[in-house]
């Protein structure tokens, strides 16, 4: 039987105008050449992968990179136009791009609105001129609080802004007063996430080479618990470990990641979970925009397209529908069951563990001592039969996580 539930789509634009230290994500700088091309393999993976999910309404898009922001308002709504066409669009649906403070103006973001997006994620990260010339930004203090004056001006009432701490020798004063600068802005929805140091990104090479510190832990936790209090204070509820949101503008599509629902995810290096399936699809620009270009027509003449909702997910060697796809996996129940726990305790609702325990109940056995032991310490707690982190217990969640992940260490 095909399901019925909704499917989010996630559409990644790889391109940036230069790629920060920090980052892991799949992006490429100097290669904004191939963006018409790659607009021509999007639109052919879209077709592609629209008969696989026919009549699935889609509650949310979120168009991420990358800097989508290099896209001109023509191309948004092309892209747009194709979802509205081949897939059942909720008409409330959720329409997120991403944006970086340097590369919108009001008239490019008033054709992204007239497009369809409808909520905006801007990439501020600090407010702070040292701090974002270490991070590799090109935006100033002043050009993070002009993008967000230009995202009203052009009619955006669902503004998110990205902020990073825990920056190496970053002062908690230094923390506050971007946090402070942040809410002066009055965006609708927080992210604040705590540096990582990803390996193999530039910013991990210079951490091993001693010549920038490792940031402490310690006063990065502290940074956290006091955003927690000063977002609240303002107004922001918390409703995941990174992020806090004014009534009614927690970001939608993220939930489903959260709540371990399904979405489709297309563009290079992007990753999906469908009809019980994760895949990833070819990370290389130039390789995806090829395979895209020849694969979709081999395919269709050898009849390989699905072409109805009846057709299940057939990877023909892990190629279908999209020939771009690379690798895919089977999610058994065991690991769908750690993903709903792990995914679901990132959520200040947390998982109704009745529930959970109905519906995996080796896994709960295996859980329990676990979660006994985050309960004891005071890392979790069960409230109204919802399992769920305390406000200790998302600023030290990795500890939870990793008992999860090695019961053994209970």
């Amino acid at each position: 039987m095909v399901s019925s539930r909704p499917i989010s789509l996630y559409l990644h634009v790889p391109f940036c105008t230069v790629r920060c230290s920090y980052c892991d994500f799949n992006t490429y700088a100097n290669l904004e050449a191939l963006i018409p091309a790659w607009e021509t393999a999007l639109l052919s993976e879209l077709r592609l992968w629209a008969p696989l999910v026919a009549g699935r309404l889609v509650p949310t898009v979120f168009i991420g990179g990358g800097t989508p922001s290099l896209l001109e308002g023509e191309a948004i709504g092309r892209i747009l136009d194709i979802v509205r066409e081949r897939y059942a669009l909720n008409a409330d649906a959720e329409i997120t791009l991403e944006a970086n403070p340097e590369s919108v103006s009001v008239e490019r973001l008033r054709a992204y609105r007239a497009a369809g997006v409808n909520r905006l994620s801007i990439g501020v990260q600090s407010l702070d001129e040292g701090e974002l010339h270490f991070l590799d930004r090109l935006h100033d203090g002043e050009g993070a609080r002009r993008a967000v004056a230009a995202a009203r001006a052009a009619g955006f009432d669902n503004v998110n802004v990205d902020l990073i701490f825990g920056l190496p020798g970053q002062p908690s004063s230094g923390w506050e007063r971007t946090l402070e600068g942040a809410i002066a802005m009055e965006p609708d929805h927080v992210s604040c996430y705590a540096l990582t140091v990803e390996e193999g990104t530039p910013l991990a090479a210079r951490v091993a080479s001693g010549s920038v510190a490792e940031a402490d832990p310690d006063v990065a936790a502290e940074m956290g618990e006091a955003t927690e209090q000063r977002l609240s204070a303002a107004g922001y509820a918390q409703y995941e470990i990174s992020n806090y949101a004014r009534p009614g503008k927690a970001c939608r599509h993220n939930l489903v990641y959260w709540r371990h629902d399904e979405y489709l995810g297309l563009g290079p290096g992007a990753h999906g979970f469908v009809d019980g399936v994760r895949y990833a699809v070819e990370r290389s620009p130039g390789r995806y925009i090829g395979v895209l270009r020849d694969g979709s027509v081999a395919l269709r003449q050898a009849g390989l397209v699905p072409r109805s909702p009846f057709d299940r997910l057939r990877m023909n060697g892990g190629q279908l529908p999209s020939p771009a796809v690379v690798s895919r996996e089977e999610v058994d129940e065991e690991t769908a069951a750690l993903d709903t726990l792990t995914l679901g305790l990132r959520l200040n609702e947390g998982v109704v563990a009745a529930e959970f325990a109905r519906r995996y109940p080796t896994a709960w056995e295996r859980y329990r001592p676990a979660v006994e032991w985050s309960k004891g310490v005071g890392l979790a707690e069960e409230v109204d039969g919802r399992l769920r982190l305390t406000s200790r217990g998302r600023r030290l969640s990795n500890e939870v996580f990793v008992r999860l992940l090695e019961p053994s260490l209970v």
